[in-house]
Formats: C-alpha cells, structure tokens, sequence
C-alpha cells in the first residue's frame, strides 16, 4: 500500500503536465486545420458558438473548402443554363431551378441526372424562368416551384407529380416577378414577391396571413428582395438585394434586425441573392456581386466567407446534412460544392478533463 506521500503530488508536476496537455490539445487543433489545406481567406473567424435548436451539440466551424463542381452548361440531362435556386431532399437529391431550360432539375451528389420537371410554358406544370424551389416534408411531400415569368407559384406532390398553382385563385395577392420561396418549422410557405418589394406568409391551408414590405428604404421597406430563409424559431430572413442587406423578422413578422450594407468587406454585401440556413441556424448567403459565399451567426455577426476562383455568378445555396454546401453558378452554368469542416467542442472538453 502506498503512503499518503505517496499519493501527494507536487505541485509543480500538476502544473506541468497540465501545461503539456494543453500544448498538445492546441497541436491537435492547428493540425487538423492544416489537413484541410484552406486558403487563408477561407479561415473561420472566432464566433460565439450557437446554443443548439435541434438538441446538436455545439460545432466550431474551421473553414470552408471546395470540392468538385457538377454540371456543364447545355439543355440536356445534367446540363444547366442559368441555375439559381437549389433545394436539397432527405436523400441527398439536389433540386435545382434551371431557369434557362424552364425546367427543374433532380440530380444526385455526383451529378448524375435523376429526373426532370416541366418545360416552357404557361399551363399547369409548366414553367417560364423558374427562379426558386422548395421542398416540405412537414406534413405532406412536397416541391414547390417559383414560376417568376408566370407570376405564380406553383407545387406538386411526389405521387402524381400533377402541379397545382397557389397563388392563381387567391383573392388580393397578384405576384410581380416572385424569385424566392421558403418553408416554414410547421410547413408555413414563405414567397418573396420581388416587384412588389414585400414577402408574404400562406399557412398550410394555403390562405395569406401576413404580407410585409413595400418598396424603399426604411426598416420596413423592402427593395428587390430576392430571397428568404425561415429558422427553427420561426424568424423569418429576407435578402433586400437593393439595399444590400439582410433583414430579420419574428415568427409575427415584426422587424428585429438587419445587417450587411454595400462593400466587399467581411460583413459587407454587394446584390447578395439567396440565403440558406443549416441545422445549427447558420445563416449563409450568396454575395453575387462579391462572388463569395458569406456565413453569419442569427444575429448577423460575421463568421466566414469562402469562394472559388471559377466561381462567377453564385445564385442559389444549400447545405446537406454531411455539411456539403451546393452553389448554383448563374454565368459558369453549374454547380460548385464546398464542404464545411468542422470541430465538437465536447471532444475538446472531455480531453481536458
């Protein structure tokens, strides 16, 4: 049996190999930055680490980086002419609004073509310039399509696969130029209704129930929105593509915040045109005039930017479960994909103690 002296030790051996073990944690860290090969300008910025919505622990994003691009320009399958909106399934199936083809577009994360709807036109299940897709898996499956040269919006489920218009037969809401669509926590849909400088909220009946913005520039004005995106709180975030910004609303639809204004620098946006939210309400949105992807914290506060130089005209934005994030490139005709690394604090706490 040991004596008490035994057990005791000094306390400068303590403070060492405390010392030690937190030198080797901070190796670890800076290693697995450099195994992913990041550009400089691609490195996270110190944030404040979101409480999870969806009982996730919480992440530290590292960085960014691309991956691969999908697609090569043309009218056939896998071929795209103006994508923009993208939207991604619970099968890692890609949704893209091929705007130019008017026709949506299912590929796989290889790019391989699945299937197609739509083609041009005016009647039911056809499209002319589709600018945005959504999906709803709330409480039936479906695809939602932004059909902007029609002043619709029209949706289909995955059985029939028969389009029916949700704005068509509505009394008092006539579209001008729709370009974004959202979902909302219950199955809510969200239309940036982009001639009119407003978004309006359908509830799950398809009535309107809230319609906000008018054009300019105040607090509650809206110019050129293009985009929204609908957190699991229910707030609601609009891209005021005019202005610049990105504009916060509660799930009421009460202004709480904006943020961006025009420039190139980290924070700063120039014609900014979708947004995205991933499971830990991460905010990116695609910075067109900046060609550059950007990435914000609910509150607006600045994490990251990433971007690619063959990256000319980022439109539309996903981001899948694996943290693959898929950019439609409205001028290269294609699809970039960057992949998100990064760490668990909870691994970095369990080593410590």
């Amino acid at each position: 049996m040991k004596s008490q002296t035994d057990l005791t030790e000094p306390q400068g051996n303590i403070k060492s190999r405390t010392a030690r073990k937190y030198k080797k944690v901070w190796f670890l860290l800076l290693a697995f930055c450099f195994s992913c090969t990041l550009p400089e300008s691609e490195l996270a910025q110190p944030v404040k680490i979101l409480p999870s919505n969806r009982e996730r622990k919480p992440t530290l994003i590292v960085g960014i980086n691309y991956i691969k691009t999908l697609g090569n320009p043309g009218q056939g399958a896998g071929e795209f002419q103006m994508p923009l909106g993208i939207a991604i399934d619970e099968a890692d199936r890609i949704y893209v609004a091929d705007a130019g083809n008017n026709r949506v577009q299912v590929i796989d994360d290889l790019g391989n073509f699945i299937t197609e709807f739509g083609g041009r036109g005016w009647q039911r299940g056809e499209f002319d310039h589709p600018a945005d897709i959504a999906l709803s898996f709330q409480r039936s499956y479906r695809l939602y399509v932004v059909d902007t040269g029609n002043n619709r919006v029209q949706y289909c489920n995955f059985v029939d696969r028969i389009f029916y218009p949700l704005t068509e037969n509505v009394d008092n809401i006539l579209l001008d130029q729709p370009e974004g669509i959202g979902i909302g926590r219950n199955g809510e849909v969200y239309i940036v209704d982009t001639g009119n400088h407003r978004w309006i909220e359908f509830n799950v009946a398809g009535v309107p129930v809230t319609a906000r913005g008018n054009f300019g520039s105040g607090t509650e004005q809206l110019w050129n929105p293009t985009d929204l995106g609908v957190d699991t709180h229910g707030n609601v975030y609009v891209v005021d593509t005019g202005n610049h910004l990105i504009k916060k609303y509660d799930f009421s639809g009460n202004p709480m915040s904006a943020w961006g204004g025009e420039g190139n620098k980290l924070g700063q946006l120039r014609e900014p045109k979708c947004i995205t939210l991933d499971d830990w309400n991460y905010v990116y949105v695609t910075d067109s005039g900046n060609r550059r992807i950007q990435v914000f914290t609910p509150n607006g506060e600045s994490i990251t930017e990433f971007s690619n130089p063959a990256l000319l005209a980022p439109v539309g934005v996903a981001v899948s479960k694996t943290g693959r994030v898929f950019v439609s490139d409205a001028e290269a005709n294609d699809i970039k994909v960057f992949q998100v690394f990064r760490i668990k604090l909870t691994h970095l706490i369990k080593y410590l103690l």
